[in-house]
């Protein structure tokens, strides 16, 4: 099913958060924070990517962003990097993904570094929020989340 959002933005920002559309300009800053993650990146995305794999290099990083960037522009998908509110760093990243499963019109998934994992929650309700009233995207599914891996397999299957 593919996304259809209602408006398209390629920034946010909030008291605690900028959002800045995936690109390859942030290559360097967003791996360093990716292999430093990584541990947690693959236990969070386990069983719907591989990724990051161990030796993942700077090259590697900056084709998946030239990657998220041709799916932002093409409106397959939406990747965003995550920075602190004064954008001195980058924190994490947020994906806006189509659903495959019928109720849900996206798919959200985020992570922020280690460090500031008691912000995921804020992160979480301030994405929601963006969706709804600015995307137009009602019935968002945090994938991982509020809904466990397995069972979004089995909805996936039913769908």
């Amino acid at each position: 099913m593919p996304l259809r959002a209602k408006a398209i933005f390629q920034y946010y920002q909030d008291a605690n958060f900028t959002l800045h559309v995936m690109h390859p300009k942030f290559s360097e800053i967003d791996h360093e924070l990716v292999m430093r993650n990584q541990v947690r990146l693959r236990q969070l995305f386990a069983g719907q990517t591989e990724w990051p794999k161990p030796n993942m290099t700077v090259a590697d990083n900056t084709a998946a962003m030239e990657h998220h960037l041709r799916e932002f522009n093409e409106n397959i998908a939406y990747s965003f990097c995550v920075f602190d509110s004064e954008e001195k760093k980058c924190i994490g990243s947020v994906y806006i993904d189509a659903s495959n499963v019928d109720g849900y019109d996206c798919e959200l998934h985020y992570w922020l570094d280690q460090s500031l994992i008691e912000l995921e929650s804020v992160l979480e309700q301030s994405m929601l929020v963006w969706l709804k009233e600015k995307w137009g995207f009602e019935t968002p599914a945090l994938v991982g989340r509020e809904i466990p891996l397995e069972q979004w397999q089995d909805m996936k299957k039913a769908s």
